[in-house]
């Protein structure tokens, strides 16, 4: 099995409160016009390999458009999964994260037998251990019981990182790690063992580097780079 596994694309941030952290979004954002374009470059590099496996979404909106704008470049559904939300960073709640009915309603390629327990959202502030610990187990259950396709999942920065450290640990990797931009992917080719062979790490050459950011950061950002 090859578990692949991307951020999101661009959310549209105009709205956000100064001061915060634009790599942290407290809010439900969609994506602007540039993350729908990176989303579709994305679908577009998954369809030329080749891709027609389980397309596995956070339930934020950012994260569940990107995964439909992709299923639709690759004629394929996608489903939902808490544990692979962004971090809950800040202690007031600004949304209550939208329901599968919602869900289903603004994003057609969503799965007609996708599920999903409402409320999802994290309730308590986290510590990037805590996100870690919830992308472990969801990666375990993962690999006790795989499905017969590859897999994609779709999260945010933090999950993102915490299924990077899950798999560096699992291939033995202690090479440089490379920066999550948005619609990057990472690749690890999953044995029955447990045991996994990275193919590759948060690549995004499948895009023009005018199209890179990270979130509100652009590709050349020292921050980022």
């Amino acid at each position: 099995m090859i578990l692949r596994f991307a951020r999101h694309g661009q959310p549209a941030l105009a709205d956000m409160p100064k001061g915060l952290d634009y790599e942290l979004p407290a809010g439900d954002y969609v994506l602007t016009p540039k993350g729908r374009e990176q989303a579709l470059c994305l679908g577009k590099h998954l369809k030329s390999i080749g891709f027609n496996g389980l397309i596995i979404s956070s339930p934020y909106a950012r994260t569940a458009e990107t995964a439909d704008v992709v299923a639709g470049e690759c004629n394929l559904k996608f489903y939902l999964e808490w544990r692979i939300q962004e971090r809950r960073f800040y202690p007031d709640q600004t949304c209550p994260g939208m329901t599968l009915e919602e869900l289903h309603r603004y994003y057609k390629n969503l799965a007609d037998d996708a599920e999903m327990e409402y409320p999802w959202m994290i309730k308590e502030l986290e510590e990037l251990s805590d996100v870690r610990a919830r992308v472990d187990s969801f990666v375990a259950e993962l690999i006790a019981d795989p499905p017969a396709e590859d897999i994609l999942l779709l999260g945010h920065g933090a999950s993102l990182q915490s299924l990077k450290w899950n798999f560096f640990e699992r291939c033995g990797y202690t090479g440089k790690d490379n920066h999550n931009w948005n619609c990057s992917i990472s690749s690890f080719e999953v044995n029955p063992d447990g045991s996994a062979k990275m193919l590759e790490l948060a690549r995004f050459d499948f895009m023009p580097l005018d199209l890179v950011t990270s979130n509100k950061r652009s590709y050349g950002d020292p921050e980022c780079v």
